[in-house]
This record gives C-alpha cells, sequence and structure tokens, in this order.
C-alpha cells in the first residue's frame, strides 16, 4: 500500500498538492516557513527549515524536537476537505514510517467557548497554536498531539462516568475551567486550569480514575508525544 493509498482509508478526498502550482492567494494563507520549505527542492533543505522552525519551541517540545532530528523522513504539503496541512513521515522504533499532521496556524478557527476564555491560555500554548501549528497528531486516529484547537475541549462540557467515583468537590479547579489540550487516543487528556496562578501546571485527566494533579504540563505532553511517534 502506498502512502496516498494509507491515507486516504481515514480521508476519503485527501490529495497531496504540488506547491509550484499552488494560486499565490493559496500561498498567501500559509505560514511564512510552511512557503519556505514548500519552496525548497532538496528534501535535506526542507527537514532543516522546518527544524528550525520547531527549535523556536524548545521549552514545548524538547523530546519530540530531538526525536524529530533524528528520525523525520520526508514533509508533504497534504489538502483535506480545502484546509491545507503539513504530513510529517517519520520512522518509529521499528523502521516503518508513521504519518502526523501539523495543521495550518493561520486558518484555525476558535470555537466560541474557546475564543471566551483565549487570552487566559498561556502563552506557551498560544504560541504553538498561532506560529507553529494548529494541533499537532498522528494522522491516523487524530490524536497522540495536540489537539487542532477546534477539537479541544472544556472538560465541564463533557459526561464523565469517573464523577460517579471521586468527589468533585475536593478538586482544585472547576472543570469548566479546565480545557483537555492533548488526547492519548484512549479517553485520557492532559489539561490546565486556565484560572489557575501557575500556568505551568496542569493534570491528567483520565476517564476510569481519578486525576494526577499538579504536573509540569508541558513535559508530559511532550513525552506522550514522543511516545506516540515511537511506537
Amino acid at each position: 500500500m502506498n502512502k496516498i493509498e494509507y491515507l486516504k482509508k481515514y480521508s476519503n478526498d485527501i490529495s497531496f498538492v504540488d506547491f509550484s502550482f499552488l494560486p499565490e492567494e493559496i500561498k498567501k494563507t500559509l505560514p511564512h516557513y510552511w512557503n519556505s520549505l514548500l519552496s525548497a527542492t532538496d528534501p535535506a533543505i526542507k527537514n532543516k527549515i522546518l527544524i528550525d522552525e520547531w527549535e523556536k519551541y524548545k521549552y514545548q517540545y524538547q523530546a519530540t524536537l530531538s526525536y524529530l532530528k533524528n528520525n523525520l523522513s520526508a514533509v508533504d504539503l497534504i489538502c483535506s476537505n480545502n484546509k491545507y496541512s503539513l504530513l510529517y513521515s517519520v520512522k518509529n522504533k521499528a523502521g516503518n514510517i508513521v504519518f502526523y499532521e501539523g495543521k495550518n496556524p493561520l486558518t484555525k478557527v476558535l470555537p466560541d467557548n474557546i475564543a471566551l476564555i483565549w487570552e487566559k491560555i498561556p502563552k506557551a500554548f498560544t504560541d504553538v497554536y498561532d506560529h507553529l501549528h494548529n494541533g499537532w497528531v498522528y494522522f491516523a486516529s487524530q490524536s497522540n498531539g495536540v489537539l487542532p484547537i477546534e477539537d479541544v475541549i472544556i472538560l465541564g462540557d463533557m459526561d464523565w462516568g469517573i464523577l460517579e467515583d471521586i468527589d468533585v468537590s475536593t478538586l482544585p479547579f472547576r472543570l469548566e475551567n479546565c480545557i483537555g489540550f492533548f488526547h492519548n487516543g484512549l479517553g485520557d487528556y492532559a489539561s490546565l486550569d486556565v484560572a489557575t496562578t501557575n500556568q505551568q501546571l496542569g493534570f491528567i485527566w483520565w476517564h476510569a480514575k481519578s486525576p494526577k494533579l499538579n504536573i509540569e504540563i508541558w513535559p508530559v505532553i511532550d513525552e506522550w508525544t514522543k511516545i506516540g511517534m515511537e511506537q
């Protein structure tokens, strides 16, 4: 099975895009670094431009960046539902290629409930969403990474069976103030209370057991992302 056949298992209308034929009005909707790397013809130069951009987010993505430096195989422009993304081809530990999708940060659409609290979200998150990617996820499951802003959840908007087993009044946050940014594909979220005073700390919201509290949020997201690429 070739690359496009595999991708079409998960998105029927997906296509690879030849950047050289892309209309100028579309190119203007892409980040500057996308234009630079997609204009390059040498795959090594493409990869370098991409890695140099990720270097700006070493606080958020130290382990992920290290893994990408050693295992990034290719990067392509794809289009699905008239929306453009970068498709990363990454070697896993077994030597197989896994695909990750980084969506266009310039065309993200904030859901109404997120727009109301966008200014409360730490800059470490908004910088990634505004400049690097609007979510960076394993293509097949659209999880195992920071979710597109359209797909993040406010925990208080969801029904959780675990609430029958824990005393919500003992939690140091209100679920309506908490955003699940990273989904592990199994129902669990690396989450942040936007009302907290320490915006480096977050928690893991497990769907089947009590949350793990007071964790430094980005190292967890970073490590989970790297583990996902390795598998």
